[in-house]
């Protein structure tokens, strides 16, 4: 497929300057060598401060911190010194994982396989003649902190929304060993693709 080697090429190009989160690596390693399928656009979770002009404006929304793991008190507080405009929130958001497949059956497997896994907001539609499964969890929390530089809670409902927060990352984290089990499963019914390993040593070797 065309389409896979584009991708392979921009997955490891992405590789090479460590702009993959390296908690969900081996598992997209894993994904882009079974036959007939392929990743876009994904994330293995993560938790930060965000700066919007507007409710759901995100094109132009600002991150003060992003991490992609449980994240410290100090390190967020610290951050919303850079608020300047817009509305301030704290966001928490599960692993996600775009999954294009060469078939609708393919493409079928996938969804099921996320359902299993966990990831109850598992959903798939054609664009472009391609199937693409977004392999999706539940736990997304969104709590407003602030407006235009000025933060409007107390420390006491900060530490209270950070733990609720990475207790929901962690929550979802957790789910991505059951969901790479599912996909080894996966690539032993539908096999090796060995166009991976082809791309994968002109790019990284």
């Amino acid at each position: 497929m065309k389409a896979k080697r584009e991708a392979l090429k921009s997955l490891f190009t992405a590789v090479r300057e460590r702009k993959v989160d390296e908690d969900i690596l081996d598992l997209l390693m894993l994904i882009n060598s079974i036959k007939g399928v392929y990743t876009t656009s994904s994330c293995s979770g993560r938790i930060g401060i965000i700066e919007e002009p507007a409710p759901g404006a995100k094109p132009l929304a600002r991150w003060l911190i992003k991490v992609h793991r449980q994240i410290e008190f100090e390190e967020a507080k610290s951050s919303l010194k850079k608020a300047r405009k817009g509305l301030i929130f704290l966001k928490s958001q599960p692993p996600i994982f775009h999954v294009v497949a060469e078939d609708l059956e393919r493409a079928k497997m996938l969804h099921e396989l996320g359902l299993a896994s966990g990831f109850k907001y598992t959903t798939f539609k054609v664009i472009n003649a391609r199937y693409l499964v977004e392999i999706n969890a539940t736990e997304y929390l969104t709590a407003p902190l602030g407006k235009d530089g000025k933060v409007l809670v107390s420390d006491e409902y900060l530490h209270f929304a950070i733990g609720v927060g990475n207790q929901m990352l962690k929550r979802s984290k957790n789910r991505l060993p059951r969901l790479e089990k599912n996909f080894k499963k996966l690539k032993m019914k539908l096999g090796e693709d060995e166009l991976f390993y082809t791309v994968k040593e002109e790019m990284l070797c």
